[in-house]
Order: C-alpha cells, then structure tokens, then sequence
C-alpha cells in the first residue's frame, strides 16, 4: 500500500515536471520565432512564411539540444556512485534512480534523432557511461550510463539495448556492464546486466545475453539466449 501511494505521488511530480523541463528547454526556440515574427511584421506574407517556417524549424532543433544539455547537466549532479547492489524497492536509491531515469526518457526522443554523433557521446559521459577513444554508439537505448562501460573502437549498433538494472521479487539489482576493446554489439541486441563483452568479441544481431553472461575475447555469439557460435 505504502509503495502504491508513493509511486502515484511521485507519477504525478513527474508529470508536472515533464512540462516544466521541456518548456526551460524551449525558451531559447521560442525566443528566436517570436523575434522573427515580430521583424517581419512589415515584409510579404511569402517572405513571412519563409522566415517563420525556417526559425520553427531551428527553434525544434534548439529545443533538442537544450533538452539534452538541460538533462545531461542534471544528471551529471544527481548520478549515483555504485557498483553492483540490491536495493529495496522503496528506498532513497531507488527514488533518485526513479528520478535519473525520468531524466533519461525527457531526453530520449532528442538523442533518437543524433546518434551516431558527439552530441550523444557527450551526452552519455555527461550521465557516467565510459566511452573508448575510436568507440561508435549508434544506439539510444543505453539505460544506466552510470553503469556501462564501452571500450576503444568498439561498435554498439543501432537499437542495442544496455540494461544495467533488473527486478529481482522487491529489490532492484544493479550490475555494471562492461564491453570490451574492438567489440561488435549488433543491430537490435540485447545486454543485460552483469554482462561482461571479452575484447574483439562479436554480438550478433538481435541477439539477447542473459544476465551476468561473460563472453571470452574473440569469441561470435547469438540467438536466444545468446550462446557461443564460433571463434573469429
């Protein structure tokens, strides 16, 4: 009963915060469309049209990018310091985890449309995700950054999901994931938590690693559950 009440509680604070971190967000788009509207006040209603239509355009654009410095900033202040842990449900840990994640998803339809790019890279090591020099994340559904580690030249594909998290009865297990150097996570895969990529391994494709997996180097896995193929 305790747990229902606070989640609803807490559903509600999110939903108000929602509006209020995207309409920070907007001001520097909003501010830019309203200085154009009123700047051509005295031009055609073509030349009009053009000019609002190209600052909406670049006001959305800002907004993107706001959403994900605004977001990357607070999680850099709020992110946890753990390694692997079981925690209640209901505990300060969870709640400010709660909060990281709602963080996350305000800014997880602006990082669909920029990965692969700095943009993200700077994202994710602004939220703790250790990024390899020469690594490609190509992926925006890398949850916990504070958790995943991916090494040098290392590929993560479009659609991988990274779950660093799980439930376990009524406590929430977190366990670091770590991919290693020249890796390759295929399109769609699936690493769950615990899971440790040995260097120059191969995920495959839609593949899903179960929990707490540890893949030797230079090995090629797939299928589900993930299991081993081949050596490359």
């Amino acid at each position: 009963m305790l747990w229902k009440l606070t989640q609803n509680v807490l559903t509600t604070v999110v939903v108000l915060y929602t509006g209020i971190h995207w309409g920070i967000a907007s001001v520097p788009g909003v501010y830019i469309v309203l200085n154009i509207f009123q700047s051509t006040v005295s031009h055609s209603n073509f030349e009009r049209s053009l000019y609002i239509g190209i600052s909406i355009g670049l006001a959305y654009v800002l907004w993107m990018l706001s959403t994900i410095l605004l977001t990357a900033l607070l999680s850099y202040v709020f992110k946890p310091s753990i390694g692997s842990i079981r925690v209640p449900f209901l505990s300060a840990l969870t709640i400010r985890w709660g909060f990281l994640n709602v963080l996350d998803r305000l800014a997880k339809p602006c990082i669909h449309h920029m990965v692969p790019s700095w943009i993200t890279d700077f994202y994710y090591r602004a939220l703790g995700c250790k990024i390899g020099k020469g690594a490609f994340v190509s992926s925006d559904r890398i949850n916990d950054p504070y958790l995943v580690s991916i090494g040098k030249n290392a590929i993560i594909g479009s659609k991988v999901i990274i779950t660093p998290h799980l439930a376990e009865r009524d406590d929430l297990v977190f366990s670091p994931i770590e991919i290693g150097n020249n890796c390759l996570i295929g399109l769609g895969a699936q690493i769950n938590p615990g899971c440790i990529i040995g260097d120059g391994s191969v995920i495959a494709s839609r593949a899903i690693v179960p929990k707490y997996t540890k893949v030797p180097p230079g090995e090629v896995w797939g299928g589900i559950p993930a299991k081993f193929i081949k050596k490359k």
